[in-house]
């Protein structure tokens, strides 16, 4: 369980950071300027283990996302499997929406599970879902940023 939860909490940091990145890049040109700054930061301080904007790489085809604006994703600084990404989404509910794609595409919910037992994560609030194919585990969870979902190889 351990390896389970090193492999989520490395993912949760750079969700941390993907969400607050945007937040400093703005609309105008110095914001775009700044934003590019935050971008390049990024991606040399994490050695390209951050993506903003996009998709990580290596982001399993077998887990589907919800439509939406991409704010960034990560993959586990540490070389093992594992990945994060943000998206906006303009969707009533998106936990809902990302939990009907997963359950679509194979993933189910642990027997007894419940959305309290995942572990609290500061500046994360709202619904979530927790899920596995067999081959990964997705943890999705919602504020009003948007969805953040967190993937590890089972």
């Amino acid at each position: 369980m351990n390896t389970l939860r090193r492999r989520v909490v490395a993912p949760l940091a750079l969700a941390a950071v993907l969400l607050g990145a945007p937040l400093l890049a703005g609309c105008s040109s110095v914001g775009d300027a700044v934003g590019g700054a935050v971008t390049g930061a990024v991606e040399d301080a994490t050695g390209g283990a951050v993506s903003v904007g996009q998709m990580p790489a290596g982001w399993p085809s077998e887990v589907p996302v919800i439509e939406g604006d991409i704010v960034g994703g990560g993959k586990n600084p540490d070389g093992s499997a594992g990945w994060v990404v943000v998206i906006k989404s303009t969707a009533a509910d998106p936990v809902a929406d990302a939990q009907a794609q997963l359950e679509a595409a194979g993933f189910t919910p642990p027997e007894n599970f419940t959305p309290e037992k995942l572990p609290e994560v500061d500046g994360i609030t709202g619904a979530s879902y927790f899920g596995s194919n067999g081959k990964y585990v997705v943890m999705v969870v919602g504020s009003e940023q948007g969805v953040l979902y967190t993937v590890v190889p089972t």
